[in-house]
């Protein structure tokens, strides 16, 4: 019964992680068209630029192994800002093939609503 609950569990994980991810991707998309003016920009590669950088951003932080909240709300924040705008900016001149300030242009709103949710929801726990 438990290894039935814990691949229900595990099931229900990868749904949710896939399904936000095509929401960031849709963003990312429009974002990617609209303000970075990247004209080979479509959703497959911006949903490649999310799930490279969510996994790279993912393996990071577990290789640093430090709970970011134990460093403070502030330190964490300003890692996460660093880290997080660091993959997707890179990713997205890689994956796009532009150049690093239309990448920039891009992911920057994308990055500015992922920080303020980071924000919110680590005052939650605060």
């Amino acid at each position: 019964m438990g290894s039935l609950f814990a691949g229900t569990l595990g099931f229900i994980a990868i749904l949710t992680i896939l399904i936000a991810s095509v929401i960031g991707a849709l963003i990312l998309w429009l974002l990617a068209k609209t303000v970075g003016k990247i004209s080979n920009a479509n959703f497959l590669n911006s949903w490649m630029v999310v799930l490279a950088s969510s996994g790279v951003y993912a393996v990071i932080i577990y290789l640093i192994g430090v709970n970011l909240l134990s460093m403070g709300l502030g330190a964490s924040l300003i890692i996460n800002a660093l880290l997080m705008s660091a993959a997707y900016i890179i990713f997205g001149k890689l994956i796009w093939k532009c150049s690093w300030m239309e990448s920039f242009k891009a992911n920057i709103i994308l990055i500015a609503i992922n920080l303020a949710y980071s924000a919110y929801t680590a005052s939650l726990f605060s």
